[in-house]
C-alpha cells in the first residue's frame, strides 16, 4: 500500500474529480442509467465534499489508494445506491486522464496570468528607461550602445513567447476523456460530449486508447515550463552580474537581497541565484516525463501514475519564480550614471562609425578596417573618441567626417538606431506598446 498509494500527491485533483463526477453524472442521466433526482443529490454532495475538504474536514481513509477511490467511497457511503452508480461507463484511466487535463488546463492558465505580470513590469520599466542608456553586450564584451529599456524588452518578448507556449499548453489540454472507459469506450449508451460541455472542454477525444494512454498536453506544459525557466535563468543571471561591485548597474533592494551570516556588508542577490538555480530542475522534470513515457505499451499503465507529481512540482516552481522576479524587477534600483561611463567606454562607437563611413559609399569592409585601425591608435594611446580630432580620423581614412567626433556620447548611437525593432528612445515605447498589447491579447479565460 505504501509502494503504491498516490493519494499524497493527487489530492491535489479532488476538486477537478468532483467536477468530473458531476460531469459524468450527468452524462449517465443523459444515457437514462440515472434518474434526474440522483444527478442533484451527486451534485450537492460533491459540492458538500469540496467544501469540507477546503475546510479540512475531510479526511482520507486509510485505504483510500488515490483521490478517485475517495471520492467514489465518500459518494457510496453517503449516498448508498446512487453512489454506486456513478462509476458506471467510467474508469479511473479516463477519469484520471481528464482530471489531470483539468488541472493542466487551469494552470495553463495561471502561469499565462503570471508571466504577463513579470512582461508588465519589464515593460513599464522599459518605458520608465527607454532613454537611459547602457552598454549592450555580446560574449559578455561590451559591443554597442543600448538603452537599458530596449535590454529588458528584449527579456520581455522572450518571455512572450513562453506566455504563448503556455496558451497552447492549456489549449492541448481543452480536451475531454470521460467516456474512453479502460481504453476502448463502453458498451453503454454514454455520449462523451455531455461531459465535455459541462467541463467546459473545447473538444473530445477521437480515440478511446489514446485518450487514456496519452500525456502530450502534459509534456507541452512541461517544456514551456522548462523554456520559460531557462529565460528566466538568464534574466537573474543579468540581475546577479549587475548587481556586482565588478559592475555596478543596479541596487538590489533589501526586500529583494539578504544579508551574510558573517559579512556585515553583503547584499546578496538570493532571489536570482535561486531563479538561476530552480532553472536547472524544470528541465529534469521535461527530461524525466519524457523518459517515463518513452517505452510504455498502449494504453494505460501504472507509471502513469508519477507524472503528477513531476507536473505539479514543475508547474508550482515556475509560478513562484515568475512572481519573484515581477517583484524584483518593479523595485530593482538602475545606477544610471554607471550605465552611461560604461557605455561610453570599450569602443562601443566602433560599429556606428564604419556604418557613416558606409553611408557616405564607403565598402563595408574597407570602413570596418579603417575603424578598427582607428580603435586600436586610439588603445594604444590610451584615448577613446572623445578624446581625438579630426586629423586622428582622417589619417585612418579620408572620408571619416567631424560628425563622426559625436558617436563618442553613446545615446547618439542608441537614438540613430531608429529601424524596426531598434533601440532609438521612440521605437523602444513603440516596442513596449505592442508587448503590452499582445499580451493583453493572451488574456486566458478564467475557468
Amino acid at each position: 500500500m505504501r509502494l503504491t498509494t498516490s493519494i499524497p500527491i493527487d489530492i491535489r485533483l479532488i476538486e477537478h474529480d468532483l467536477a468530473a463526477t458531476k460531469a459524468h453524472a450527468r452524462t449517465l442521466v443523459a444515457a437514462g442509467l440515472l434518474d434526474a433526482g440522483a444527478l442533484g443529490e451527486v451534485a450537492a454532495e460533491c459540492d458538500t465534499l469540496l467544501a469540507e475538504w477546503r475546510a479540512g474536514s475531510l479526511v482520507p481513509a486509510s485505504t483510500d489508494e488515490d483521490v478517485h477511490s475517495l471520492v467514489e467511497r465518500e459518494l457510496t457511503e453517503r449516498l448508498g445506491e446512487t453512489g454506486a452508480r456513478i462509476h458506471a461507463g467510467r474508469s479511473r484511466n479516463d477519469l484520471v486522464a481528464t482530471d489531470f487535463r483539468l488541472w493542466c488546463r487551469a494552470r495553463s492558465s495561471d502561469l499565462v496570468r503570471q508571466t504577463a505580470s513579470l512582461i508588465e513590469a519589464l515593460a513599464r520599466r522599459a518605458l520608465e528607461h527607454k532613454g537611459t542608456v547602457m552598454p549592450g553586450y555580446t560574449h559578455l564584451q561590451r559591443a554597442q550602445p543600448v538603452s537599458l529599456g530596449f535590454h529588458l524588452l528584449a527579456h520581455g518578448w522572450a518571455l512572450l513567447r513562453d506566455a504563448e507556449r503556455f496558451e497552447a499548453a492549456r489549449l492541448a489540454a481543452d480536451e475531454s476523456a470521460l467516456g474512453a472507459g479502460a481504453l476502448a469506450g463502453t458498451t453503454l449508451p454514454i455520449e462523451p460530449l455531455v461531459a465535455a460541455r459541462e467541463l467546459g472542454f473545447g473538444r473530445v477525444f477521437d480515440n478511446a486508447m489514446d485518450a487514456v494512454a496519452q500525456r502530450d498536453f502534459a509534456c507541452d506544459l512541461l517544456y514551456a515550463s522548462a523554456l520559460c525557466g531557462v529565460h528566466l535563468s538568464r534574466l537573474a543571471e543579468e540581475v546577479v552580474i549587475w548587481s556586482s561591485a565588478e559592475f555596478g548597474f543596479v541596487r538590489l533592494p533589501d526586500d529583494w537581497s539578504t544579508g551574510s551570516s558573517m559579512m556585515p556588508q553583503k547584499r546578496n542577490p538570493d532571489l536570482a541565484e535561486l531563479v538561476r538555480g530552480r532553472s536547472a530542475r524544470g528541465i529534469g522534470d521535461l527530461t524525466s516525463l519524457l523518459t517515463l513515457l518513452k517505452g510504455l505499451p498502449l494504453a494505460y499503465d501504472r507509471d502513469l501514475q508519477e507524472d503528477k507529481e513531476i507536473v505539479f512540482g514543475a508547474v508550482d516552481r515556475v509560478l513562484g519564480c515568475l512572481e519573484g522576479m515581477a517583484g524584483m524587477m518593479t523595485d530593482l534600483e538602475f545606477a544610471e550614471e554607471n550605465l552611461v561611463v560604461a557605455a561610453a567606454t570599450g569602443g562601443t562607437w566602433a560599429t556606428d562609425v564604419a556604418e557613416a563611413l558606409v553611408g557616405r559609399g564607403v565598402p563595408f569592409r574597407i570602413a570596418h578596417e579603417a575603424t578598427g585601425r582607428l580603435v586600436a591608435s586610439l588603445e594604444e594611446r590610451g584615448l577613446d573618441l572623445s578624446g581625438t580630432d579630426m586629423a586622428v580620423l582622417t589619417d585612418h581614412h579620408e572620408s571619416f567626417d567631424a560628425t563622426d567626433l559625436s558617436f563618442a556620447d553613446p545615446r547618439v548611437g542608441m537614438a540613430a538606431r531608429r529601424g524596426p525593432g531598434g533601440t532609438a528612445p521612440h521605437v523602444v515605447a513603440t516596442q513596449a506598446h505592442a508587448l503590452l498589447e499582445r499580451t493583453k491579447a493572451l488574456a486566458p479565460p478564467e475557468d
